[in-house]
């Protein structure tokens, strides 16, 4: 049960402590010396998010750099599904962010007083680098850096809703202690939402349950991109981060006939979903299983694969010793999967959602429908400091809003309402029911229009019993919330794909296999109403990077 607790004001609230979270907290602070500032996350702060379990690889276009055609790799990249002018603004901030990064301390490989950088899988002309250390040491200091600038840190507060004044601003969020239990609200003038992606728990960050685009939606904002996902090839008997840079070692990913068939596609520097489109591709001709091969890897290139900067991954290795050697270094089957869903909320170039008082900010932020290996950290970097000084700026102009206090009765209500000592329905075996749905390959990968009608069918099903289910203690209730939202992430997914009628990017359509864009080159939007989610369409702009014939 919930108990009365803790009460917060503040002018910015941050919901989020990744990348995202982390350098809007910092934006918004920067630009509001005299205001409060409150960065909440539901689990720790600068240990939570992608960016803190990867390598850090980032985007950083330097001086040197020719922009726009950077803006145009990103553009291109992303199948034209991107906002062209947030891509620019994201793109020129990165190198004053790099800079910035610096004087928290972070280091930067250099040569001749220049920062080293290196080209990154899927883009042409684009360069990353990435910190000693890598996410963990990237993300620590960037909480360092927010401390030391008194952005006041929440920690362990699960936010169920997002408050909404009489006048339909958005004026903070209400949640959940995970720890005691307590009823949690936090007003404030504005708020920033950067809670990443929905993985539906796959992958090696599992807490990227995508909570901050359900918020969002249910607050009455536009979502978009819902029908992309991102697709990487995997297998089941290791992780294995740098597959394309293998491939430029003499790894070869080859059919069930030995035949490599990478050079139909791209044959040099493919993209991930690349790989797993052309893996779908070949599978559909009867060609599967397929094997990434890197036994054709020369020996003296293959001792840079048994270490990482990444901690966990390191660890991995040292766990499996030689095994390591044996498995990674043969012919290994592997599968396309589907990773996580690109669902964000749609902004502007300013990184203002459809509400007022509402900003986004990282993966949550629909910048475009694929990111490449460090452009999710550059996204992430790029708006959450754009999100951070728009909400700001916000505050600084606002006398914020009154929140009835019925409504906050009703949201605390709705949380009470979650609790029971009935156990017939666990969250975790609920998340399974959705997990065999929504990772089926003829659902998540090579869709169709019965398949995504019969998936919407079976999905009712676990709802209704999600809606039946009751936790026992704020664990067990933040579990089963977000699979809740998890559970509507993936109506929402469905009801996209079946819109989408043609291929591009990762996603993938049997029966219409072709990207299309006459009719498609337009955003799938996505607003809730009585509800349902209302879905409808509209052109993308394409200012700086004209669609090419």
């Amino acid at each position: 049960m919930a108990q009365s607790g803790k009460e917060f004001e503040a002018d910015v609230l941050v919901i989020g402590g990744g990348a995202g979270g982390l350098w809007s907290a910092l934006s918004a602070r920067r630009h509001l010396p005299c205001g409060r500032v409150i960065l909440a996350d539901a689990r720790m702060v600068g240990r939570t998010g992608h960016a803190a379990f990867s390598n850090a690889w980032m985007v950083a276009v330097t001086p040197e750099d020719d922009l726009q055609a950077c803006v145009r790799d990103i553009v291109v990249g992303n199948e034209w599904i991107a906002d062209q002018e947030l891509i620019r603004e994201v793109l020129s901030l990165s190198y004053g962010q790099l800079l910035d990064m610096e004087k928290m301390g972070l280091v930067f490989a250099k040569e001749d007083g220049n920062f080293l950088r290196c080209p990154t899988r899927g883009l042409r002309v684009t360069k990353v680098l990435k910190p000693d250390g890598g996410g963990l040491e990237y993300c620590w200091k960037l909480r360092k850096a927010v401390e030391r600038e008194s952005v006041d840190i929440v920690e362990r507060v699960f936010i169920t809703d997002l408050l909404r004044g009489e006048d339909g601003m958005v004026c903070g969020a209400v949640g959940l202690d995970g720890r005691t239990g307590e009823f949690t609200i936090i007003r404030a003038k504005s708020t920033v939402l950067a809670t990443n992606s929905v993985t539906f728990r796959a992958g090696f960050v599992r807490d990227l349950t995508g909570t901050g685009s359900l918020l969002a939606y249910r607050a009455g904002a536009v979502l978009t991109n819902a029908e992309f996902g991102y697709l990487r090839p995997g297998t089941p008997k290791f992780y294995f981060e740098g597959i394309t840079f293998a491939i430029q070692d003499g790894a070869k990913f080859v059919n069930a006939h030995g035949e490599p068939f990478m050079g139909e596609h791209e044959p040099d520097w493919a993209d991930v979903q690349v790989i797993s489109k052309a893996m779908v591709m070949e599978k559909k001709s009867g060609k599967a299983p397929i094997y990434l091969d890197m036994s054709l890897m020369p020996e003296d290139k293959r001792g840079d694969y048994l270490h990482s900067s990444v901690a966990w991954m390191e660890f991995f290795y040292k766990k499996l010793g030689d095994r390591a050697r044996i498995d990674m270094f043969g012919k290994t089957e592997y599968y396309p999967l589907y990773q996580m869903s690109k669902i964000a909320v749609k902004t502007d170039s300013q990184c203002r959602s459809s509400v007022p008082g509402l900003y986004a900010a990282g993966l949550v932020q629909a910048s475009c429908a694929t990111h490449f290996a460090g452009f999710h950290i550059g996204a992430c970097n790029g708006t959450g400091w754009i999100a951070g000084r728009s909400a700001a700026m916000f505050a600084r102009e606002s006398e914020g809003a009154t929140v009835n206090e019925n409504t906050l009765r009703s949201l605390k209500s709705g949380v009470e309402s979650g609790f029971g000592n009935d156990r017939k329905i666990r969250e975790d075996d609920l998340l399974m029911e959705l997990q065999k749905l929504i990772f089926r390959y003829d659902v998540s990968i090579l869709k169709s229009e019965e398949r995504m009608t019969d998936a919407l069918k079976e999905l009712e099903g676990i709802k209704e019993k999600c809606q039946k289910a009751k936790a026992e203690n704020a664990h067990g209730f933040v579990r089963l919330k977000e699979t809740e939202c998890m559970i509507d992430t993936a109506r929402m997914v469905f009801e996209a794909s079946k819109v989408r009628r043609e291929s591009r990017l990762g996603h993938i359509r049997e029966d219409y296999p072709d990207r299309d864009d006459a009719r498609w080159l337009k955003w799938v939007l996505i607003k809730e109403q009585e509800g349902w989610p209302l879905i409808w369409t509209e052109p993308i702009a394409t200012p700086l990077v004209p669609l090419e014939d």
